[in-house]
């Protein structure tokens, strides 16, 4: 069974979707989610008087603020979640991309501590597999000179293609990327840049987007999918036309 890859929005969190891992981890299917935590530690910036700074839809992190996103990214929300799995029935463990390391990253200029991923070292992943646990992954990599704060979406790509997964789902609040009303059903990696540029997708979908672009350039069938049904997981991972799915293989 190829592994699956799961990058679980905020809102998410609250939906239906998630009751089906433990249906998926009795088949076998070895099963690795990812987790963000954006307006969690937003809000504990604030409370704590540091500024929030957006470049390019990516957060500026400073010494202080890369101190913080570690104790809210690999503490609060990544034990939260790990307690909440636990209550679903799902052997959880919580790690972050420096355990390991599993995400070694390089700096992105003129951001300070954020990275991106350079490279997949997959041995405590797949060692936590082995012994039939799920691992849940907090977004901090291990940089030239220490942690460094990753991008979620773009983290669940990397690992999804450093793992050799054959699913990558993007639990977010709604069906998949939307044209007007309706679904758009499925995208080349090619297309998803031109729904960006012509602004068709926007906010929180475009690192989806990019990120379903990388994984399937790297073989990985990504489908964004709405995490607050329930059954929609289960359902993607039988190969049911849910969501919107980003394939080499579609027919633009």
């Amino acid at each position: 069974m190829k592994p699956v890859i799961v990058k679980i929005g905020g809102s998410a969190l609250a939906g239906g979707a998630l009751d089906d891992l433990a249906g998926v981890l009795a088949s076998e299917t070895p099963v690795t989610l990812v987790h963000g935590g954006g307006q969690q530690l937003t809000r504990m910036l604030g409370a704590l008087g540091i500024p929030t700074e957006f470049r390019e839809g990516l957060r500026v992190t400073d010494e202080a603020t890369m101190t913080v996103a570690e104790m809210v990214f690999a503490g609060e929300v990544n034990k939260a979640l790990v307690r909440e799995l636990y209550t679903m029935g799902v052997p959880a463990v919580g790690i972050s991309g420096t355990d390991g390391p599993s995400l070694l990253v390089e700096p992105v200029p003129n951001l300070g501590r954020v990275g991106s991923v350079v490279r997949v070292e997959g041995y405590l992943i797949e060692t936590l597999w082995r012994g039939g646990f799920a691992p849940v992954v907090a977004p901090i990599g291990l940089g030239p000179d220490g942690a460094y704060n990753v991008n979620a979406d773009s983290a669940a790509a990397a690992l999804a293609v450093g793992l050799g997964a054959g699913h990558l789902f993007f639990l977010t609040d709604v069906d998949g990327l939307l044209s007007g009303s309706e679904t758009v059903s499925a995208l080349t990696p090619e297309e998803c840049e031109g729904y960006i540029t012509e602004g068709l997708a926007f906010g929180g979908m475009v690192p989806k987007l990019r990120a379903a672009a990388e994984a399937a350039k790297g073989g990985v069938e990504a489908r964004i999918v709405n995490g607050k049904k329930k059954g929609s997981l289960a359902n993607a991972i039988a190969g049911e036309r849910v969501g919107t799915l980003i394939s080499e293989g579609v027919v633009a």
